[in-house]
């Protein structure tokens, strides 16, 4: 349980030390680079995401699978995997710049997505990822991917104080992955054996091919579910209402690492308070989702009330569009604070499939409201069909459900009087704690005298 916990505390590290300064250096970056600049840029990495999900192979999730059921055999498992998702990533970076050139002849959008897919290719090496998440080790590949990302996050401050063109920021960014990565395979390679061709079983390969379609199809679904708005603001709108757009969307999805580092948290003892007590277990879960609803809703509001102040704080006048995308994309933080309770039930039940489902009817939804939004008010019909599509998924996932309990929680979410008794005894925690530590550091006073 402490490794657990001690994983858990890594993840939490990795967010918030990249969520902070990166939001403080992409405003930097998208005032330096101007709308259309910074849009063309984001719209060539969300292309190379989608492609990437594919790429992925649902190997991140077949690796730990894979691991633990054959610890002893890491390094063919390891170098299996690898190369297959190298194979897959090296067909995807081609594919994903041939598509944007044949739709975007542009020389601007040849040169991002050339560099911005060069990250599908490198991503192959997350599998190492997976072996030292089964190896309860995760500081291993988090400690390298902060101390890299702060380091570019200066370097990119420096290029921006010397006046540096698109170019460079790309060769910065491509370097930091590039560091990243050789650090991570060099450490993996010093502790163990390096991948080998010569450990690649092709048996296993088929194998994992076939176990993993239905993980691509979930992927995919999901990647574009969140990046499809992008690809069709560039098309049905302008780089620069993409560049509005993208600027207000990293404000708004800055909040979204909360639940899913609390989701991560909260999963073990969801496990363990269902075969203890399946009254506790629901109480736990009605509790979580009640305070995820006034803690994303209360966001919701101050954001709102406080989005032209903030794109103008962080990302100046030439951005002045987003604070109105900001005011609509904010409230998708209800949704999505409430999915990540009701997703760790599904899993927690075995139902995860009616993720995948949610999902595919929410990313239908939205691809229809884009299609019919954008061409009239570009970055707010985007944000309008995002919110849309997020509460559809909740609401589809709880529909699905057919114990009837994710509707229950979610009718007891805004039950006066569950409200009322969970603010009594959380106000009653918070005193006690506090007592205690007016009496433990009293104590330590007295005793130190």
């Amino acid at each position: 349980m402490r490794k657990v916990f001690e994983n858990s505390s890594w993840l939490l590290i990795d967010k918030i030390s990249k969520l902070f300064p990166g939001i403080l250096v992409l405003a930097l970056m998208a005032r330096h680079l101007g709308p259309r600049v910074f849009g063309i840029w984001n719209y060539t990495i969300a292309f190379s995401t989608i492609m990437a999900s594919i790429a992925v192979l649902g190997m991140d999730k077949l690796v730990i699978k894979e691991l633990m059921a054959a610890e002893e055999n890491h390094s063919r498992i390891v170098s299996t995997i690898a190369f297959m998702r190298l194979t897959a990533a090296l067909a995807c970076m081609l594919l994903s710049i041939f598509l944007v050139h044949l739709m975007n002849p542009g020389p601007v959008y040849l040169l991002c997505i050339i560099f911005s897919s060069f990250t599908v290719l490198l991503q192959s090496f997350d599998v190492m990822d997976g072996f030292y998440q089964v190896n309860n080790s995760l500081k291993t590949v988090i400690v390298p991917k902060v101390t890299v990302f702060l380091l570019f996050c200066a370097i990119k401050c420096v290029a921006i104080f010397c006046n540096a063109t698109l170019p460079v920021f790309l060769w910065i960014t491509l370097l930091e992955l590039v560091t990243t990565y050789v650090w991570i395979l060099g450490k993996y390679s010093l502790q163990f054996s390096p991948p080998s061709l010569r450990l690649v079983s092709r048996r296993m390969a088929w194998r994992l091919l076939g176990d993993s379609w239905v993980l691509i199809m979930a992927n995919l679904v999901v990647v574009l579910f969140m990046k499809v708005d992008n690809i069709l603001l560039n098309i049905l709108a302008t780089p620069e209402e993409l560049g509005n757009y993208v600027v207000a969307v990293r404000i708004s999805e800055l909040w979204y690492a909360l639940p899913t580092v609390v989701s991560t948290a909260m999963l073990p003892m969801l496990f363990r308070k269902k075969e203890e007590d399946q009254g506790a277990y629901l109480q736990t879960l009605g509790r979580w989702l009640r305070i995820s609803c006034f803690i994303s809703l209360s966001l919701a509001i101050v954001i709102s009330l406080s989005a032209g102040m903030l794109i103008q704080l962080l990302y100046g006048s030439a951005y002045a569009t987003a604070a109105g995308i900001l005011r609509i994309h904010i409230w998708s933080a209800i949704p999505v604070f409430l999915m990540m309770v009701v997703v760790q039930y599904l899993f927690v039940e075995g139902k995860f499939k009616l993720y995948l489902y949610g999902n595919m009817v929410g990313l239908v939804l939205n691809v229809a409201i884009n299609l019919v939004l954008i061409p009239h008010t570009g970055g707010k019909g985007a944000a309008i069909a995002t919110v849309a599509a997020y509460f559809s998924v909740y609401l589809m996932m709880v529909a699905l459900d057919k114990s009837g309990q994710a509707w229950f929680l979610t009718r007891e979410m805004i039950h006066p009087v569950r409200i009322y008794t969970d603010i009594a005894d959380i106000s009653h925690i918070l005193r006690k704690s506090w007592s205690n530590y007016l009496f433990t550091g009293s104590r330590k006073s007295i005793t130190h005298e």
